[in-house]
């Protein structure tokens, strides 16, 4: 039976042929796989509700031509820090990070992160995309952006000393995300300490930091509920911009209707998933450390002290720019922080 099933196939092949009816056995199209490194583990919120979902998407709009595959926690090697540039020279193919760890190669992004940028991570990532083609899209040569938002709000996490009045962090030495968030924290006289954020819990445990600066959405991300007693959640502190970033020599090899497919489901609406997803995260970071730890909330008074506190900051990053030959002042006017 299976001889005589073998010679039915290779007769229909060769009538085929000869035919002219052009029968032949077409090779399978091969899957086009993007590598996505990233610092953070797989259960962070942004990879469990944000990132793969997409990845998902893109694979069942694709029909399984389009497949992510997440390295998170460094697994493709490195440092946090490193991600952008591994994801510019191919070692991965995207990248999600934060620009802050590199303020340097981003000094127009670092602008957005000044005290008074924006009212929420909503109205924050509305005002990088109105104004990424303008004033941020040049630093980006090397990319595709994909996801580009603002964190929530960020807070100050202690564990011995509590920060109620502008005097309180006088001194203490406070984790930054960024060049650009501790220039704020000098400004208010506070000792920054460069750090990613998978180092906060051990860092603040040991007393190497006094403090951290940081959403209250990585409090339940990265545990830190467990070790900081202290949260001063309204200072008037700039936002972390966080970026999912492909490179762009391997998004422009992808076929056309892949790079449509990429196009449709990226962009402003996934970076206020984003948002929506941090503003989230940060309320059930609130409610969870008011259950056994202190939640400082400064008053109208105290908040307008911090704000006086960072005009010259304000006005001294803006003429940096200025003099380094960047549209520093068109950008942050464009925010409404300067008349």
């Amino acid at each position: 039976m299976e001889s005589t099933r073998r010679g039915f196939l290779s007769g229909a092949v060769a009538a085929g042929a000869a035919s002219g009816l052009g029968f032949q056995i077409m090779p399978a199209m091969a899957a086009e796989e993007l590598k996505l490194a990233t610092f953070v583990p797989n259960t962070h919120i942004i990879m469990a509700k944000v990132l793969t979902p997409w990845a998902d998407k893109i694979a069942k709009d694709s029909g399984g031509e389009l497949t992510v595959r997440m390295f998170p926690s460094m697994q493709l090697g490195g440092k946090p820090p490193e991600l952008y540039r591994q994801m510019a020279r191919g070692i991965s193919d995207i990248c999600f990070t934060l620009p802050g760890y590199t303020s340097g190669d981003f000094p127009m992004m670092a602008l957005t992160e000044l005290p008074g940028m924006a009212d929420s991570g909503a109205d924050g990532t509305k005002k990088l995309w109105a104004n990424f083609d303008k004033f941020l899209a040049p630093q980006f040569k090397d990319a595709k952006v994909l996801m580009l938002w603002n964190s929530d709000s960020a807070a100050l996490m202690s564990k011995t000393k509590p920060i109620r009045r502008l005097e309180d962090l006088r001194g203490m030495k406070v984790r930054t995300p960024s060049a650009a968030q501790s220039a704020q924290l000098t400004a208010l006289g506070a000792t920054p300490i460069d750090m990613p954020a998978n180092q906060i819990y051990n860092n603040l445990d040991r007393g190497v930091v006094d403090a951290a600066m940081i959403p209250m959405s990585a409090a339940i991300d990265f545990k830190l509920i467990e070790v900081a007693r202290h949260f001063t959640i309204n200072a008037p502190l700039g936002r972390s911009n966080f970026i999912v970033a492909m490179n762009r020599a391997r998004y422009d090899r992808l076929s056309a209707n892949l790079r449509k497919i990429v196009d449709d489901t990226t962009g402003l609406s996934l970076s206020l998933q984003g948002a929506a997803t941090y503003d989230e995260q940060n309320d059930a970071g609130v409610a969870a450390a008011r259950k056994d730890r202190e939640v400082i909330t400064l008053d109208a008074a105290e908040r307008k002290r911090w704000l006086d506190a960072f005009r010259p900051h304000i006005d001294a990053e803006v003429a940096t720019g200025e003099k380094a030959g960047l549209p520093a002042r068109g950008l942050v006017s464009a925010y409404g922080l300067l008349g």
